[in-house]
């Protein structure tokens, strides 16, 4: 290829295809803006799971967007190196928002010890950093709530259960008595009438 040449290919590429590309691209960012530039806060949150030995602690950061954010978890005050932690890829949710998961294993002596755990947020959509602590004596109290609120729930179908039993079988049993009552009725008009006809 000449000199000429390449400078006409120069030129075209300069006055043709890159106004063109840019154009296009305008064009696209402003029909796709609400959602190119859309900023959705992420939810936190931290779970605790038994496991032999220990417990799990999650700091799950969910339905957040855009893509980029900081998850840290740190083991008082001091950040968790991320080869102590596992997960840590960021995935699509079907909702176009994103979610990611980073993981703690923790021994049981180290539950003794009674560390504090806490998890960080940074994202785009959120003015200041967003801390979710645990403290292991906070999640066996979760657990006995939760404990709790199913047992409540139990007694409270069952007692449901029972009330609407009752009101059947008293309804049931009102309406044998007004039936048992109506057929007394007509038993003593049928005995009335003739006993009228004798005087």
């Amino acid at each position: 290829m000449g000199k000429i040449e390449l400078e006409f290919v120069k030129l075209r590429l300069q006055t043709v295809y890159l106004p063109i590309c840019i154009n296009s691209l305008k064009v696209f960012l402003e029909r796709e803006k609400r959602v190119v530039l859309r900023k959705v806060r992420p939810r936190v949150r931290l779970i605790q799971k038994a496991v032999s030995g220990g417990v799990k602690i999650s700091c799950l950061a969910f339905g957040f967007y855009p893509r980029h954010i900081n998850l840290t978890m740190f083991k008082d005050g001091k950040p968790i190196r991320d080869k102590d932690l596992t997960g840590g890829e960021v995935l699509p949710n079907g909702d176009l928002t994103y979610q990611l998961r980073k993981t703690l294993e923790i021994s049981a002596q180290e539950l003794t010890e009674k560390h504090n755990y806490t998890c960080t947020a940074s994202h785009l959509s959120l003015a200041n950093k967003l801390d979710i602590s645990w403290d292991p004596d906070q999640g066996e109290v979760g657990e006995s709530r939760l404990s709790l609120l199913v047992l409540l729930v139990i007694l409270g179908t069952s007692l449901m259960c029972v009330l609407i039993w009752i009101k059947r079988k008293c309804s049931a049993t009102s309406s044998k008595t007004q039936s048992h009552d109506s057929n007394v009725s007509e038993a003593l008009e049928k005995i009335s009438p003739s006993e009228e006809s004798e005087n």
